[in-house]
């Protein structure tokens, strides 16, 4: 089966993206085996950026193999039900004044959280860039 037809145009993945507020991010341990997390994320300048206390192990398996995946589905949002999107991402951990003056705020804002208290802990930001996308619209394949 072609599924091209069931996919979202760029306007449906930007609407989506701009709607939603969790992601799963996938990445590879220490030992390679495939691990995910549900996050939290910002997707502004092109990208999906996350924050991250900096001992986790996912900080450092990014730094050792950026190679990542973001998973975000239309779930819990006033949008058609069943439209997801994936998309092969490359991470860069970021540790720097300026990206957390700019991510801070916007992402707190978003999230309904404390920048003062994001700012206090030892975090770092984590921005994960799109390579390649793919998405799926379930309610256009039932139509079909």
């Amino acid at each position: 089966m072609d599924f091209a037809a069931f996919r979202l145009s760029d306007d449906e993945r930007r609407q989506l993206l701009a709607v939603q507020t969790e992601c799963t991010v996938g990445w590879l341990n220490s030992d390679g085996w495939p691990v995910s997390a549900f996050l939290t994320y910002l997707f502004e300048r092109d990208a999906f950026w996350v924050t991250s206390f900096r001992d986790r192990p996912r900080v450092d398996c990014l730094i050792a193999d950026p190679r990542s995946t973001v998973a975000v589905s239309s779930a819990g949002k006033e949008l058609a039900p069943g439209r997801m999107i994936s998309a092969r991402t490359l991470a860069v951990v970021h540790d720097d004044t300026s990206t957390a003056e700019w991510f801070y705020p916007q992402f707190c804002t978003m999230a309904g959280l404390d920048a003062a208290v994001l700012a206090r802990q030892d975090r770092v930001v984590i921005e994960l860039r799109p390579q390649a996308w793919n998405s799926f619209d379930g309610k256009r394949m039932l139509r079909r």
